[in-house]
């Protein structure tokens, strides 16, 4: 009997968006403490707004955690997509693609021709990726990867 297993994406977080943030926001309070009039409000609300943006877009990805696969008994759920049953899949296939110029490896879970899913735009237009596919290129830790192969290969070889 396994409970409900989370595996989470893993981006490392000290990274050059980070290092360019940390610049922007030096930049911008040096130039505000050193020569305020030199700076018009319109332009400098518009610079703040897009610093503060840049902020919160690295804050979400590197902070807060984001399932890449929700584990059960019944099924699994990959990223937002629709649960998949294990009884509704056919074949598991681990391939390569290509991916903002570089070849990544997947595992792609294939359902039954005669099930009816309802993909969304994200699953039916993927770069190559299938409606149900698995990164396992680093963005992953790879003790999660090994073991989600592991429990795909027992959930479907029963």
């Amino acid at each position: 009997m396994m409970s409900k297993q989370i595996f989470y994406y893993h981006f490392k977080c000290f990274n050059l968006w980070l290092l360019f943030n940390c610049l922007l926001s030096a930049l911008c309070a040096y130039c505000l403490y050193k020569a305020p009039y030199l700076l018009y409000w319109g332009q400098t609300s518009v610079i703040i707004a897009a610093i503060l943006f840049s902020w919160f877009v690295w804050v979400y990805k590197y902070v807060f955690k984001h399932p890449v696969a929700v584990i059960t008994d019944e099924g699994i759920k990959i990223d937002h997509n629709a649960p998949l049953k294990w009884c509704d899949i056919s074949h598991t296939e681990e391939k390569e693609i290509h991916c903002c110029g570089k070849k990544r490896k997947i595992l792609s879970l294939h359902p039954k021709s005669d099930i009816d899913y309802k993909y969304n735009w994200l699953q039916k237009h993927n770069a190559g990726f299938g409606p149900f596919s698995i990164p396992l290129y680093g963005i992953l830790k790879s003790e999660d990867e090994e073991k989600i192969r592991r429990i795909i290969q027992q959930k479907l070889h029963k």
